[in-house]
């Protein structure tokens, strides 16, 4: 039958209660614990079971209370009329706390049926802590907690979680920074790249289709090259087409030929960008889907300096490689050169959620060697015709080489595949002492990861997340997962610190002596709707991540960070914005610098 609670006059139809006869049939209970009141002013713990459950005194005020993904708690309050109880998520502010379960109302996650919110009415609840609930309870930058309804500026608790992929918070790093504007009243910058040529001289990479140029400190009017009219249109995909919309296509990537200032070399003067584009014929990789269901093509195009002009020709345009897009995300994007000389090109799995759904076929494409997607590339993107005595072979295109020594070439697999199983390495970068590949890879629901790749290394995605199992239901939290046959990641944190990792460099200048060999990097922001981007530090052989707080009053970086760069001396950039997506003018890049003494 259903039950009906009636706290302060009100009718409230609670989660349905089942009875045979007189007896609750109830889901069994982990923990339970009964609460009193110390007036109006606390809970006060007057019971719990089992004894070893640690949940706190015995008489204490507003305990801080551990709860474990997947286990169920039951809640008594012996006062519940004048104190009903309620699970909120916990905003530093009381009058910004967000209701998720309660006596007294109706809160949005009691129909959950994983949750399985009981309520009988006279003052005891029940409810199974599920991912749901704890991603729930953490949105928007909050934290999971409890409190009294009517007494909720005084009457609050804390709960802290255990049975996430990783119970270690990210503390505060002791390195002081500050950052140093460089250029501003961008659209959405992505990367920044030096010149190769010239030590004073930048190109930011604005995902709204433009590559602009810091000149001795300046922001250059004239883009160095303009892709608007080649990206797929309009960026956006919530309609708003304002600041607050959001996309991960457009100018993604962009990286000049090792030999750009060799005279006589065919990689001359020579670049390369990676965009998305509207479907243009045929792609050198496609997927198991329709035409109508390809959202976009990415492309790798090569340009040419104009002739005694530091801008790019547009007329020689030469595009290397055209790839199908089931959805708008996870496109990877990020191009650079590895010290052998070839490129490696980010791409992600396709999109949407899972690795699962149209184009990502039966076992997804992490985990596909005959798709490119969810692979880090490695080509000579040179036209074979100016390499005639390359021993790499011709692609199937005719428009660039692969290296003979890729780990599929000559046996089943994609040939130009250098490792994969990943879901959206949007950033990566090489240690630049030994060479190493540093991959910042997207996680899903739980964890961000860092990889050091190696040629043929599978990286697990959609089998595990990070170092843990991945279960797409979302009931298997937090287990380990360990098979040989995949990498794990050398550096990984959970969603209670961030939402979309992008990766960054090993430090490799002279400003900040303590970051030496630290490898810098941030994540997009805590609240997907609000700028709470952070920026990190890690230690990669231990694993230890912590966050490089900005200025003398140490505050987080407070927007979203969208890409991080690196000059030719080393030191580091920020690029960042308070614009969701690829609008407005809020666009910013910052120079990582020492703080200044307070």
């Amino acid at each position: 039958m259903k039950t009906l609670r009636i706290p302060f006059g009100r009718v409230v139809l609670a989660t349905m209660v089942l009875f045979a006869g007189d007896a609750v049939q109830a889901q069994p209970t982990d923990v339970t614990w009964t609460f009193g009141a110390i007036g109006s002013a606390s809970y006060r713990l007057d019971a719990f079971t089992p004894a070893d459950a640690a949940l706190g005194t015995i008489g204490s005020a507003d305990p801080t209370l551990p709860l474990a993904l997947g286990k169920r708690y039951q809640v008594r309050v012996t006062d519940h009329m004048m104190h009903p109880f309620e699970v909120i998520a916990k905003s530093p502010s009381p009058t910004q706390d967000r209701v998720l379960l309660s006596m007294s109302i109706a809160g949005p996650l009691e129909s959950d049926p994983k949750i399985n919110w009981q309520d009988d009415g006279q003052g005891t609840v029940a409810f199974t802590l599920t991912t749901e609930l704890y991603q729930a309870m953490v949105e928007g930058g909050r934290t999971p907690g409890y409190r009294c309804r009517p007494h909720f500026m005084d009457m609050r608790g804390d709960f802290t979680i255990t049975g996430l992929p990783i119970a270690d918070r990210i503390d505060p790093s002791p390195v002081r920074i500050d950052l140093e504007i460089v250029a501003s009243g961008l659209i959405a910058p992505v990367d920044l790249q030096p010149d190769p040529v010239a030590a004073g001289r930048l190109y930011i990479v604005d995902q709204a289709g433009l590559v602009r140029v810091v000149e001795q400190g300046q922001l250059q009017a004239t883009p160095f090259l303009d892709v608007r009219d080649r990206l797929v249109q309009p960026l956006g995909i919530f309609g708003s087409f304002d600041e607050d919309d959001y996309d991960e296509r457009g100018l993604l990537g962009l990286a000049f030929h090792p030999h750009f200032a060799e005279f006589g070399h065919p990689g001359y003067r020579t670049l390369y960008t990676y965009t998305s584009e509207p479907v243009n014929g045929p792609a050198d990789f496609t997927l198991d889907i329709t035409p109508e269901q390809i959202n976009h093509q990415s492309v790798i195009t090569e340009w040419q300096l104009a002739r005694l002009q530091n801008v790019v020709n547009p007329s020689t345009t030469r595009v290397v490689m055209r790839i199908d897009q089931p959805q708008f995300n996870h496109n990877g994007g990020y191009l650079a050169f590895g010290p052998d000389g070839y490129l490696y090109i980010a791409l992600g799995d396709g999109g949407a959620s899972n690795d699962a759904g149209v184009g990502h076929g039966p076992q997804g494409n992490g985990q596909n060697i005959h798709t490119v997607h969810g692979s880090i590339l490695r080509i000579d993107p040179l036209p074979p015709a100016s390499t005639p005595h390359s021993r790499n072979p011709a692609a199937a295109n005719g428009q660039y080489r692969i290296p003979w020594d890729n780990e599929f070439v000559g046996i089943d697999g994609v040939d130009e595949i250098f490792a994969y199983g990943f879901r959206n390495p949007y950033r990566f970068s090489f240690e630049p002492l030994t060479g190493a590949l540093i991959v910042a890879d997207v996680g899903q629901g739980l964890v961000e990861e860092i990889d050091i790749v190696r040629k043929g290394g599978n990286y697990g995605w959609n089998i595990k997340e990070g170092s843990f199992l991945f279960d797409p239901t979302g009931a298997a939290v937090g287990l380990p997962f360990d098979d040989p046959a995949l990498i794990d990641p050398v550096a990984e944190y959970d969603h209670n610190d961030g939402l979309a990792i992008v990766g960054g460099f090993l430090y490799a200048g002279t400003q900040i002596p303590q970051l030496r060999a630290m490898y810098v990097f941030g994540d997009f922001s805590r609240a997907f709707r609000t700028p709470q981007g952070r920026l990190f530090v890690a230690d990669l052989w231990s694993g230890r991540i912590d966050e490089l707080l900005v200025g003398t009053d140490q505050q987080p970086l407070g927007l979203f960070l969208k890409g991080m760069g690196q000059d030719r001396d080393g030191e580091l950039y920020v690029l960042a914005g308070t614009a969701l997506g690829p609008y407005g003018d809020t666009g910013v890049v910052f120079r990582i610098v020492p703080a200044s003494n307070p």
